[in-house]
């Protein structure tokens, strides 16, 4: 089927009403392990205070606790619960089985750059690509690998595979042509037929060139772009089914997210979740407690609709969807003159999904607020030969190894987790 007819099919077989729960078949099958999971990346960047939800330090007398806060523990996950994070305790409630907490993971710097990279790459090299990015760039049966809703950007190598929804829509207008309006120069863009043909025969010209290419870097060029062409068009044909705008708000890129992994359309999303500011150098606690409630918040709703919505090869789209849970940095463990944190080098994340030893927490801090050593087979804290102390490198490799993917190649010498993988 050409790209015209292709396009003209879908438009009126009403491939807009592959609507959630439709039933028909998207454009790609997914398995629900190992190489076919789908991840969801949520940053909240500015540093979120793991004591308020992740991390019990309770017994630990130099670190500085919410007032009126306590310990609650669902089957084998315990978590900080207060009465002003009702979210919280109704995720944990709900999706603890399928939840893993990682406390006392090192970032080896404060400033926010460094973090946010070392975070989502292991590393402070600019050339890095991040775990996103890399679980993307092995999949070229899809649209668009990773989509970055908002939030950090690695792509390094996979910038193929990384696409931007753009802050004022530029993602919307370059599929629906409306972006030469915003040239200064008088142009019009080509009538339907026109472009559809012109795509056709770009992506002949393309094979063209792959197959005549004598050189291997030129063969790869063309391949990317070919590749690169034919996502393209497959988006074209979706004009009109997703709204590609979506607010800062976690709820509202929820619903997006979920639209777009049904749809087949991603593998990877990264969004970003900034509550009511992360950043509390000043009034910590008020400050954070609305973030965690509003994060979970948004949390519980992408979840339930991920669970709500059926899955390819299993019975729903949460049994084939990861959802990471980070922040660049920690804060202190005391407050400060202006009852605030400021930057600490110790953090923690959460992994939602399929695939992981759900609800479960690893790692710990001790009575200084460091991170403890644990035994990478198993998982557990572990002072002897043998142990590894959290990092985000080993965390990093971890998902990459959820995901399918060998993690040598990028994080050579580093230990996965593997006692946290069924």
């Amino acid at each position: 089927m050409n790209d015209y007819t292709r396009r003209r099919f879908l438009q009126a077989t009403g491939l807009g009403a592959v609507a959630l729960g439709s039933g028909l078949v998207p454009m790609r099958a997914l398995a629900s392990s190992g190489s076919d999971l789908n991840f969801i990346f949520v940053f909240n960047s500015g540093g979120y205070d793991p004591t308020r939800v992740f991390a019990n330090c309770f017994e630990q007398r130099g670190v500085d606790m919410e007032l009126d806060s306590g310990m609650t523990t669902v089957g084998g996950l315990s978590f900080v619960d207060h009465e002003d994070r009702p979210s919280v305790r109704l995720f944990f409630d709900q999706y603890h089985e399928r939840s893993l907490i990682v406390n006392g993971m090192l970032v080896p710097s404060v400033a926010h750059d460094a973090c946010r990279r070392l975070m989502m790459t292991g590393t402070t090299n600019d050339g890095a690509s991040d775990w996103g990015a890399i679980v993307a760039g092995q999949d070229d049966g899809v649209a668009l690998p990773q989509l970055v809703l908002s939030g950090p950007s690695y792509p390094g190598q996979y910038g193929t595979s990384v696409t931007r929804t753009g802050t004022s829509g530029q993602l919307d207008a370059l599929l629906n042509g409306s972006v030469v309006d915003w040239s200064d120069l008088n142009t019009k863009a080509p009538a339907a037929r026109a472009e559809d043909r012109m795509d056709a025969y770009m992506l002949r010209r393309a094979e063209a060139a792959i197959a005549g290419a004598e050189l291997t870097d030129a063969k790869r060029l063309y391949e990317s772009y070919s590749s690169a062409l034919d996502r393209a068009v497959n988006l074209k044909d979706l004009q009109g089914i997703i709204d590609w705008d979506s607010s800062n708000d976690l709820t509202a890129q929820g619903s997006l997210v979920a639209k777009l992994l049904r749809l087949g359309i991603c593998r990877c999303v990264m969004l970003n979740h900034s509550g009511r500011g992360w950043d509390t150098h000043s009034n910590n606690d008020d400050t954070q407690s609305q973030s965690w409630e509003s994060l979970f918040s948004g949390l519980l709703d992408m979840t339930d609709r991920l669970a709500a919505l059926p899955g390819r090869n299993t019975t729903t789209l949460l049994d084939e969807t990861v959802i990471v849970v980070l922040s660049e940095m920690g804060r202190t463990p005391q407050l400060n003159d202006q009852d605030g944190k400021d930057h600490w080098p110790y953090t923690s994340a959460m992994v939602v999904g399929p695939g992981i030893t759900g609800s479960r927490v690893i790692g710990a801090t001790d009575d200084f607020y460091y991170g403890r050593r644990i035994d990478p087979m198993s998982g557990e804290l572990f002072e002897g030969a043998g142990s590894i102390e959290l990092s985000t490198a080993s965390f990093g490799a971890t998902l990459l190894n959820l995901a399918g993917v060998e993690h040598d190649p990028y994080l050579s010498g580093v230990s996965s987790i593997s006692g946290v993988l069924l």
